[in-house]
């Protein structure tokens, strides 16, 4: 467990707390390119508990700029585009992607009062279909360059607002046991209960392989990250579950199959969940212009929280946690040492900035920003078709800490008979978030 200074330190990212300081010095995802265009060209954004307008002027350029105008406080998001930055409603002022007035049209001829007019703005970067936004010090580090977003395919997005803390749902990811019993067994009596039978079977069949009885989890600490490990069912460290395992890229993001999750801090008790997949190209297909992206609501008509699917279940177990998870009167055991291990790391790498340091994983040397590959299971690798693990085929196992478990668990009447795909050779869903 936590104390409540412990606690508040790791959940509340707003200006000046020491997340809030440690989370402004990455970028994070917050829009997709196509929600800014001709008939949208503005967009309100909540950031690190700051609200922001993003834009998109007449020349494709991107801003991110504080909400009000600097003559009378009109909100911007109501602007128009203009070549050369974002026009007030109200009184024509224009302001860059700078936060720059560089337009008073009103004002007297040969008037420089507008060389004096700024508002706040923020750096803002598209890349693979998605808008960054970056809101430290100067100067910024580089876009990471991710795998997922530049090699060429068929990519889609899509983001899902959590009404709880960034924490609760990155937490997940360092908890391999999770998929055995939220996903196996829970998503199972979801899916059994509420999807007829040939549904309900393929579920069972793909969920099996990474659901099967946990017996060993291991997590290699990196320049990047962590690599996460499982040992699971009668599979040995020689299968890619352990071999390989998948990287969580500090300080936020999941990296699994050929798909990106991103759990950005909205404020204390909002989490954008922004996911970035990847389809390789089909023989004959073309790269597609377009990403298209998709607003995923988290809970039913009815209430309740979506569940029949991985990401859906996933979201259930951050919600249902509150709006911030209480840690003070948690218990943890030994399946939770990835959790302890990260939030180590997290108070690590807060007192480096504290302290004036620059913490890890952020990227500032060109070269190595070319393209950031990175060891995930069962992940096809262009290039390397046919080739078992790509150019991680010579990976060596290094964990910092590893956990034995009891490799047991419970079983539901409806896997009997069932067949369980091997996730080396079945062809993931085109559904983004699926099978996670």
């Amino acid at each position: 467990m936590l104390t409540a200074e412990q606690n508040e330190r790791l959940t509340r990212v707003g200006p000046g707390t020491p997340m809030g300081e440690l989370m402004r010095r990455y970028w994070h995802p917050i829009a997709a390119s196509v929600e800014l265009d001709a008939d949208n060209p503005t967009k309100e954004v909540r950031l690190l508990g700051e609200d922001l307008v993003l834009y998109r002027d007449a020349s494709g350029t991107v801003g991110l700029i504080e909400p009000s105008c600097a003559h009378r406080k009109a909100n911007l998001s109501y602007g128009i585009p203009e070549e050369n930055g974002i026009r007030c409603a109200y009184h024509g002022w224009i302001f860059n992607e700078k936060g720059q007035c560089v337009d008073q049209p009103s004002e007297p001829e040969g008037s420089k009062f507008k060389d004096k007019v700024r508002i706040k703005a923020y750096d803002a970067q598209e890349l693979g279909g998605v808008v960054f936004a970056y809101m430290g010090p100067q100067p910024a580090p580089l876009l990471p360059r991710v795998d997922v977003l530049v090699w060429p395919g068929v990519r889609r997005t899509q983001s899902i607002m959590i009404p709880c803390n960034w924490l609760q749902c990155h937490e997940n990811s360092l908890d391999p046991l999770h998929f055995q019993w939220l996903h196996r067994y829970w998503g199972g009596w979801v899916m059994n209960r509420d999807k007829p039978p040939e549904m309900r079977d393929a579920w069972n069949a793909r969920i099996g392989s990474r659901g099967a009885d946990h017996r060993k989890i291991g997590f290699e600490v990196t320049d990047y990250g962590v690599i996460k490990r499982r040992l699971v069912g009668d599979e040995t460290e020689q299968d890619d579950y352990w071999q390989m395992g998948h990287p969580i890229l500090f300080p936020h993001v999941l990296h699994i199959t050929s798909n990106l999750q991103y759990r950005v801090p909205v404020d204390d008790t909002h989490t954008l969940h922004f996911v970035v997949d990847l389809q390789p190209l089909e023989p004959g297909e073309e790269q597609p212009d377009v990403v298209p992206h998709e607003v995923v609501p988290v809970f039913q008509d009815d209430g309740r929280i979506k569940a029949d699917w991985v990401l859906g279940q996933d979201q259930a177990a951050w919600v249902m946690q509150g709006p911030i998870t209480d840690r003070t009167t948690e218990r943890l055991g030994v399946s939770d040492v990835g959790l302890i291990m990260f939030r180590r790391m997290l108070e690590d790498q807060m007192r480096i900035v504290e302290s004036g340091g620059e913490p890890m994983n952020v990227i500032r040397n060109p070269d190595e920003n070319e393209i950031l590959i990175y060891p995930v299971e069962h992940f096809e690798y262009p290039g390397y078709e046919g080739r078992l693990r790509g150019p991680f085929k010579d990976i060596v196992v290094n964990n910092t800490i590893e956990a034995e478990l009891s490799g047991e668990g419970a079983k539901l009447a409806e896997w009997d008979g069932i067949e369980i795909d091997d996730p080396a050779t079945v062809r993931r869903s085109r559904m983004v978030g699926d099978v996670l």
